[in-house]
Parts: structure tokens; sequence; C-alpha cells
């Protein structure tokens, strides 16, 4: 009996010792789970930028010139540019400059304020035709040209991750030069020029898209349409030049509408707090 029973003990015994360790470990282990991957980094817009453009720009002028009182006259006289003058047309030339501005990104809308200053080169030459009557004759004309342009623009947009489609309108500024000729007449001295520059003011609007390469660079292309307001140039008096001993005021008139169509390149400061950048 006793002998059993030790040898029972003994088997017990032996038989704990011969147990796998990994299944003695099993209930001691750490079960590892795989790391959740972080959710990516939502793209903002939220930021202030600096950047360049460059483009074609397509314009018109509009214009008249008076000159006068003279003796003998109830009035200036007045010579209408063009009227039925056939270069009333489309002038087309390059603008390139700078913008600067900020915008807020918030859910995917997008708002800010740009500014932006470019050089431009628009021109339009309006000639007095055959048949024209004193004061003007055939061959006077009045030159304009547009040498620079600005605008402070407010911006709406929404965006598509790293796209943004934003519609844009503020006020524009154009510088205008007008240079008035009065062409030689038998008996009277040479050619005479008069010139005056006037900065027009009128309204802009637009759209366009842009898409950001990087956090901190985006390419995009632009569209405006601007029409400016009426703007009066004092071209002084004119002595001689077969008007004799009067000295009649110039005056000539203008206003311009233009489209343009730029390509823009921004780099964007987080100045926020927020975003990617």
């Amino acid at each position: 009996m006793k002998r059993a029973l030790t040898v029972s003990i003994g088997a017990l015994a032996l038989a704990g010792m011969t147990l796998p360790s990994s299944a003695a470990d099993l209930g001691a282990r750490p079960i590892m789970k795989a790391p959740v991957a972080a959710p990516p980094v939502a793209f903002s817009w939220t930021s202030c930028y600096i950047g360049a453009n460059a483009g074609g720009k397509w314009g018109r002028f509009r214009g008249f010139e008076t000159i006068g009182p003279f003796d003998g006259f109830a009035g200036p006289s007045t010579l209408v540019f063009p009227g039925v003058v056939a270069n009333d047309d489309f002038d087309s030339g390059f603008l390139a400059g700078g913008q600067i501005g900020c915008q807020w990104q918030t859910g995917a809308w997008v708002f800010g304020l740009e500014g932006d200053f470019d050089a431009t080169r628009i021109r339009e030459t309006f000639i007095a035709p055959a048949g024209t009557l004193a004061p003007f004759f055939p061959g006077d004309s009045i030159f304009l040209r547009n040498r620079w342009q600005a605008s402070v623009r407010g911006r709406l947009g929404y965006a598509f991750d790293r796209w943004l489609v934003y519609a844009t309108g503020g006020v524009a500024f154009a510088d205008v030069r007008a240079t008035v000729g009065f062409a030689p007449v038998p008996f009277a001295a040479p050619t005479l020029f008069l010139e005056d520059s006037q900065t027009l003011i009128g309204g802009t609007v637009g759209g366009g898209v842009d898409y950001a390469i990087t956090n901190n660079l985006s390419l995009g292309v632009e569209y405006r349409f601007s029409r400016f307001g009426h703007e009066n140039f004092a071209l002084g008096t004119v002595t001689g030049g077969g008007f004799g001993a009067f000295a009649p005021t110039v005056v000539a008139s203008s206003d311009l509408t233009t489209h343009e169509v730029t390509a823009r390149l921004n780099w964007h400061f987080n100045l926020f707090g927020v975003g990617p950048y």
C-alpha cells in the first residue's frame, strides 16, 4: 500500500516536470496588438503668403478730348474718340508682378484678403479722321497707355484637400498716361504734344484655382475682369500751333476695360498655429 502511494506521487511529479514550458507560461505572457495607424493630417490652406505672377492682358480704352473755348465758339469744341473710327478694338500685352495675402480655412471654406501690383503695357491710339472740323484737324491724336495696375481684393474659396477653387473681387487701380498730339497744319507750327497721367479707380472680379505642390508652395491660375472709371486728364493750354493769340484749354478723358489671365506661384507661411506647415 505504501509502495503504491509512493509510486503514484512520483508519477504525478514526473508528469508535472515533463509539461511543455510554453503551456506553463501561457497565462503569464502578455498579448501584443499591432499599433493603430495615426490618421493622416488634413491639409489646411490657413496661411499668409507672398508670391509672383505673370500672364497676358487684353484692354480697351474709350476716350474723348475737348479743346476751347475760342472766340466765336459757343463753347468748347469736342472731338469724340474713336466714334466710328475702326481702331476701337482690344490691345493685348503682358503683365507681371507680385501678390501678398492671408487666408483662413474653416471646414472646406477658405476666406482671404489679397493685394497685388503688376507692371503692364496696354496702349491705344485714336486719330482724328478726314473731314474733322476746326479747331481739330485730321491727324490730331490722343495716345493712351496703361503702365501699371494694382488691386485689393477679398477671396472666397472651397478646398478639396490640396486643391482650392475660389472667387475674388475688390477695388482696382490703373495708371494711365494720355498724350495728345496736334498735327501740323499749313502756316502753323510743327506738331504739338501735351501729356498728363492719372490713376483710374474701378472694380475687378474673377476667380481661379490653386494647387498645393508642397505644404508651403502652391501653383495656380487666375482670370480677372476689371472696369476702371472715367478720369479727366488736364493737359493745360495751347499757345501757338495755329491757334494764334488764343490759349485754349485741352482736356482728355478716358476709361479702361481689361481682361487678364495669370499664372501664380505662392510661398505660404503658417502664422496662425494650425495646419501642417
